[in-house]
């Protein structure tokens, strides 16, 4: 067997390993196949070439594939397949997204709203005009339900039913 057949197995392990990060569909067959791929190289190369050229080529797969993959790793995000595979869009708040601050609940503390899902104990609730997750304080609460923020830790929003107030009546009319 040729030198050079033992290297250029190498080189078909290392391909393997790279398509199976760029490709998962595979279900590992081509990263198993690549690593069997380098183990036949070495041991094909000890069995008909002997220890000192099975060594030469073991130490030079040790090598050349971390530093191969190493390198497929830092240059494949600036290569043309990889700007097109990578999503470099950023997560700003031009685009819609925030993070939680806690400026955007400080007047959420005794603010009423009502409920948008049911909460069992975690839903959805509409409080000032804006959607916010929010928690119930043990209980079940239904959709469109009118609901009081009791306590606001963090990003957790903790509410409770509105009881409507029970109708005061006077002795007379108690009488009647």
């Amino acid at each position: 067997m040729p030198l050079w057949v033992a290297y250029a197995l190498i080189l078909v392990g290392v391909l393997a390993i790279l398509i199976e990060t760029i490709v998962p569909a595979f279900g590992m067959i081509a990263a198993v196949g690549g690593g069997g791929s380098i183990i036949a190289a070495v041991a094909l190369t000890y069995a008909h070439r002997g220890p000192a050229e099975g060594t030469l080529v073991l130490m030079s797969a040790i090598v050349i594939v971390p530093a191969t993959l190493f390198l497929a790793f830092k240059l494949f995000p600036r290569s043309p397949i990889g700007k097109l595979l990578i999503n470099t869009a950023s997560l700003n708040s031009v685009g819609g997204y925030t993070s939680h601050t806690q400026e955007n609940y400080l007047d959420l503390q005794g603010a009423e709203g009502t409920t948008a899902t049911p909460l069992r104990p975690v839903g959805v609730a509409i409080i000032n005009g804006k959607k916010y997750s929010v928690v119930s304080a043990s209980e079940f609460i239904e959709k469109d339900a009118r609901i009081r923020v009791i306590r606001v830790e963090g990003s957790r929003i903790v509410v409770r039913r509105v009881t409507e107030p029970a109708v005061e009546t006077t002795p007379d009319e108690a009488r009647s």
